[in-house]
């Protein structure tokens, strides 16, 4: 199963996968949030987390909620890193989400601030209206810290496939996996041949690299 979606819910794709056959996890799961957004799939949110720690053989990279505790690494895994996204276009009283790293090694890593807008010029083409879709700046640098060429990254969670757009731009494989028929049909079309070179183009800027012991910016209210 590799670049492709599957139209499916993931917790019983997870279930079967062999174990260790992903390089990779990478994804935006159903999270706490003041809004209730995904309140009734939560449970499946942190379920899915920790099976893709089974199948995976590095990394579990997932985004998170500032205001509750991430789940904790299962044991054999480590949490080494927790990064920032700023968004200074957002709209709530909320700016940013927490990225959490899970590693099969100990090795401390910096934690990362990305400032990085949800909506972009450069892929105005390429948004769907989808509650929590994620920067495609974003995933590619997540994605190239994270992974190697030729690796394997899964999503469980695809939403609208932005993880498998910046997989398939870096020479990565993907497995992306969504129970709405609409966002994964979106995401397929994400992925046909552009012919718009500036669309899904990413900006050279750099996340800013803070020590890990920094605390957490102030919430906004």
């Amino acid at each position: 199963m590799n670049d492709e979606i599957i139209t499916q819910d993931s917790l019983p794709i997870l279930a079967s996968m062999q174990d260790l056959s992903i390089d990779v996890v990478i994804t935006d799961p159903p999270y706490p949030s003041p809004t209730g957004l995904f309140a009734e799939h939560l449970i499946d949110g942190i379920a899915g987390l920790y099976l893709c720690a089974k199948k995976a053989k590095k990394h579990v990279i997932f985004f998170w909620s500032p205001l509750v505790d991430p789940p904790r690494p299962p044991p054999g895994w480590f949490h080494t890193a927790t990064h920032i996204w700023h968004k200074p276009d957002g709209k709530t009283s909320i700016s940013y989400e927490l990225i959490i790293a899970w590693s099969r090694d100990y090795h401390r890593q910096p934690h990362k601030v990305w400032s990085i807008p949800i909506l972009d010029y450069r892929t105005l083409k390429d948004w769907k209206q989808h509650p929590t879709q994620k920067p495609l700046r974003l995933l590619r640098y997540l994605v190239e810290d994270y992974t190697a060429e030729g690796d394997l990254v899964l999503d469980p969670f695809a939403g609208t496939g932005t993880t498998a757009v910046a997989a398939r731009q870096l020479k990565r494989h993907f497995l992306a996996i969504e129970t709405n028929a609409e966002y994964a049909e979106f995401a397929k079309q994400r992925l046909q041949p552009r012919t718009d070179p500036a669309v899904e183009q990413p900006s050279p800027e750099e996340p800013t690299t803070v020590p890990a012991a920094r605390s957490k910016p102030k919430v906004k209210r």
